[in-house]
Parts: C-alpha cells; sequence; structure tokens
C-alpha cells in the first residue's frame, strides 16, 4: 500500500509543477483558469491520499470546501469570459448603428 501511496504522490507533484507551467505561460485566461481548476482537483486528490494514508476522516471538510471553491471559481470565470464576448458584440452592435 505504501509503493501506491508515494507513486500517487509523486505522479499529483508532477501534475501540479506542469500545471504551475501553464498557468505561467498560458496564452489566454481560459488556459489558465482550466490550469487552475485542474490544480484544484490535484489538491483534492493531494489531501484524499493524505486521508487514505492517515487512516482518518479530519481531512473530509477540507475536500468539500476545495471541490466548492474549485466549482465556484470555474463557474465565475467562466462567465466572466462569456460576458466579455457579450460586451464586445454589444459594441460592435452600437457601432453599426452609429455608422448606419
Amino acid at each position: 500500500m505504501t509503493t501506491v501511496l508515494v507513486v500517487s504522490g509523486v505522479l499529483l507533484g508532477v501534475a501540479a509543477l506542469l500545471l504551475v507551467v501553464r498557468i505561467t505561460i498560458g496564452p489566454t485566461i481560459l488556459d489558465r483558469s482550466m490550469a487552475l481548476d485542474v490544480l484544484m482537483s490535484v489538491l483534492v486528490c493531494a489531501v484524499a491520499i493524505d486521508a487514505v494514508r492517515g487512516n482518518d476522516t479530519d481531512g473530509l471538510p477540507m475536500l468539500l470546501v476545495l471541490a466548492m471553491v474549485g466549482f465556484a471559481g470555474s463557474v465565475a470565470v467562466a462567465r466572466y469570459a462569456s460576458r466579455a464576448g457579450d460586451v464586445e458584440a454589444e459594441l460592435d452592435d452600437i457601432s453599426r448603428r452609429e455608422d448606419g
């Protein structure tokens, strides 16, 4: 069981490192937000692995909070990104009305 936990921890660490690189060099805000969302999932998995390792349930409330924060953050960024497109379309409509 220890081998499985160590391998899982190492893989989660590598994933977290690669996600931090994606957050740093991501060309768009959506790339960065997706990387942050996946990083939140990696953190949830790390807390779950720690709970399994310690054979306790003290980390379960933290798992719920991390999952809720990750979901709320994803929804907020998605709404922001969709509104940004709406604003650009609205400005195009206004400029067309002024021209025509």
